[in-house]
């Protein structure tokens, strides 16, 4: 049975602020490929330049498992820190799953309202008729809100409707989570040898798992667009791009990136990383075998990622310093939320108005965030006050 006890009192863990810009950048990324895909950026169709880092996108959801298992690496540093296992699996779970458990539902009846076919509110002698139209167009509608709710639509996607889509990522999520107290502890022990090996080694499941993807046909998928939606969010391959982020924390933490402190050598990197990156989304192509193309938006992006996070880390260069600014700090701390909650608003916004303009994509991007920012902030706030409490 594991070991659930606290031994000893954590020590304080160190602390990246830079790494809260990060996360608003990637998440402000995300919001703009489903912003995107839901034809509210055609205006933007004439910007070559630009739309290959929102529709790619350059800022994809491996750097929040890399910076996430960092993050959590740190934490729990100490290694004689005993972690309560099942309070820590059900602390995350808290934190997020409710969020996600409610968004689900309100993306299920946005639905049934959209494929009722009713072009006006119903009245309340309307809402049976319209909830029947709507249940009766959709594709397995109950077994797809069942699906989500369990976190198993990531496995299994081609057996329901995509409800809250970017959700997908808290089943691979959670798996990462169930395995951090063990492998924080595991990987403390290891070599500076060992990590430099784990360093590389993490990524040969994603490799083979993108040859795997472009060295089949369709499987048992009805075309490319679920095959490509199931290698995807597949959540063991997830896991390692998390792996990944603990290897570099205990390699940083080891002393391996010290020049990166110096003046100067932060800002060039950062540079230098996000050009590559952005030179990445030109060397897909539609000619090449979808594996190739897998491999360099999975397997060579993550890597970037690793550098450009331990290229923020001492504050210097001038992505860390806008980064460290302390609003994009305090929204970028609450920048998950507008990741579990932007898709259904933006099929609610679609109903509302014309998203396809600079002036409503602003104030869509504004609402979400400031919200999400709100609510993060009455959190903290409550926190501590039933802190100063007890």
């Amino acid at each position: 049975m594991a070991d659930t006890t606290l031994t000893t009192a954590p020590k304080k863990t160190a602390y990246f602020p830079a790494i809260d810009g990060l996360r608003l950048l990637a998440s402000i990324n995300i919001v703009m490929l489903h912003l995107g895909s839901s034809n509210a950026l055609a205006y933007m169709a004439d910007y070559k330049w630009l739309m290959p880092i929102v529709s790619a996108p350059a800022f994809a959801a491996g750097i929040f498992y890399v910076f996430a298992g960092f993050l959590f690496a740190s934490k729990f540093s100490d290694p004689d820190r005993r972690i309560p296992v099942i309070p820590f699996m059900f602390a995350r779970i808290a934190k997020l799953y409710r969020l996600h458990f409610f968004m689900t539902l309100l993306m299920f009846v946005v639905l049934v309202f959209k494929f009722s076919g009713y072009t006006h509110l119903p009245s309340f002698g309307e809402i049976g008729d319209c909830a029947s139209k709507g249940l009766a167009a959709m594709t397995h509608p109950w077994r797809s809100l069942l699906l989500h709710l369990s976190l198993t639509w990531s496995i299994v996607p081609d057996l329901g409707m995509k409800l809250n889509e970017p959700s997908w990522s808290l089943t691979s999520f959670f798996l990462c989570y169930a395995i951090t107290p063990w492998f924080s502890r595991w990987l403390f022990k290891r070599s500076r040898r060992t990590l430099w090996i784990l360093f590389g080694a993490v990524f040969v499941p994603g490799i083979l798992w993108a040859a795997t993807f472009g060295l089949t046909g369709d499987l048992w998928f009805a075309g490319y667009g679920e095959k490509y939606r199931f290698f995807h969010m597949f959540a063991p391959v997830r896991v390692f791009e998390y792996i990944f982020g603990m290897v570099i924390f205990r390699l940083y933490a080891e002393g391996c990136f010290e020049f990166l402190k110096k003046d100067y050598v932060s800002g060039i990197m950062q540079a230098l990383l996000l050009a590559a990156l952005y030179g990445s989304l030109f060397l897909m192509s539609p000619a090449y075998n979808p594996g190739v193309n897998y491999f360099i938006h999975h397997s060579v992006a993550v890597f970037i990622y690793g550098l450009f996070v331990l290229s923020l880390l001492s504050g210097k260069g001038f992505m860390a310093r806008f980064f460290c600014i302390g609003i994009v700090r305090r929204v970028g701390r609450a920048s998950f939320y507008p990741y579990l909650i932007h898709l259904p608003l933006i099929t609610i916004a679609w109903g509302i108005c014309n998203l396809n303009s600079p002036k409503n994509t602003i104030l869509f991007m504004l609402f979400v965030y400031t919200v999400s920012t709100l609510y993060m902030e009455f959190k903290t706030w409550r926190r501590k006050r039933n802190k100063n409490k007890v």
